[in-house]
């Protein structure tokens, strides 16, 4: 009897050492994870809290008086034409961006894969312009855009086709789709990375099989490789739906939102109405909004990824 109990104290002694061990454990765990979630909460959650809160006021963001207004703000870009202009001019970039860029860094990739010598060379040289900040590169295609100095018009003219040679940045309907591809010559890099990395973890037996079964380049681009990288194409039009709110910089060196807001993007119309018009409340929830609606897009395509999966 008396060996019974001696044995459970010791048992219960060894469980109170593993809890103390545990909570020892999980007090250090806890410890070194507050500076990175004190610097989440610095760059991210507060400021993004910061918006919440100006988007429910009509604030100038000069005077110390806040007007609370409540969803106003948001009910007023709904009925606003020019929000909704620039809503449906974002979607647009970012389906120009998907076709330039990710399209852009899919065929480079296919291509790089191929080749067995100085591969890391051209690698290297494809990401280049993606080391390039967003300003720089609408400054550098602002100035191949130029009508009259600008590199692509004058080599139009010297191949005989100075009939396409346009204004590019000065025409309403050409602005934008000009903007999306210099855009989109700085970001197919960072995606040609992406899909190479994807690419590299094919089997490659599966394309001995389909060279032994006579399969073409295109079926075993269609029924391997698109297929292989179904993940890898996940990840990249969800990064693809996030860079499209970085369309600021490029628009706004290349043409600051003209011609006659035809290149206004949501970004556009956030800085414009914050530090123009100095309709802080308003900005902030047309920023939301469009965050909002890049995660639902984002949650909805994820899902329905996964139901073509199964």
């Amino acid at each position: 009897m008396h060996a019974t109990v001696e044995s459970e104290i010791k048992q219960i002694s060894k469980a109170r050492s593993r809890s103390g061990k545990k909570l020892f454990d999980y007090g250090w765990a806890l410890l070194f994870s507050l500076p990175a979630f004190g610097f989440y909460a610095a760059i991210i959650l507060i400021p993004l809290l910061v918006s919440v809160q100006l988007s429910l006021f009509e604030w100038d963001g000069m005077m110390p008086r806040m007007d609370f207004v409540g969803f106003s703000n948001y009910t007023a870009l709904w009925s606003e034409p020019r929000f909704l202009a620039s809503l449906y001019r974002t979607l647009v970039w970012w389906v120009m961006h998907v076709v330039f860029a990710v399209g852009g860094g899919l065929v480079t990739a296919l291509l790089i894969a191929q080749i067995r010598v100085g591969q890391s060379l051209f690698r290297t040289l494809s990401f280049l312009p993606h080391v390039l900040s967003l300003s720089v590169v609408g400054i550098i295609w602002a100035q191949l855009y130029h009508p009259t100095i600008g590199f692509i018009n004058i080599m139009l003219k010297k191949m005989g086709a100075g009939f396409l040679a346009t204004t590019w940045l000065g025409d309403t309907t050409l602005a934008l789709p000009s903007i999306s591809i210099a855009s989109s010559w700085q970001a197919y890099g960072f995606y040609m990375v992406i899909f190479l990395a994807g690419l590299q973890g094919i089997d490659p037996q599966l394309y001995e099989a389909a060279v032994v079964d006579g399969a073409r380049p295109w079926q075993k681009f269609w029924y391997i490789t698109l297929p292989s990288l179904r993940n890898t194409m996940t990840l990249v039009l969800s990064l693809a739906f996030i860079g499209s709110l970085k369309g600021f910089g490029t628009v706004w060196a290349m043409t600051g939102g003209g011609p006659s807001n035809s290149t206004e993007l949501v970004a556009v119309y956030v800085w414009r109405d914050a530090f123009q018009s100095s309709e802080i409340g308003k900005a902030s929830a047309a920023a939301l909004t469009l965050g909002f609606a890049v995660i639902v897009l984002t949650v909805l395509f994820n899902q329905w990824r996964d139901r073509k999966g199964d």
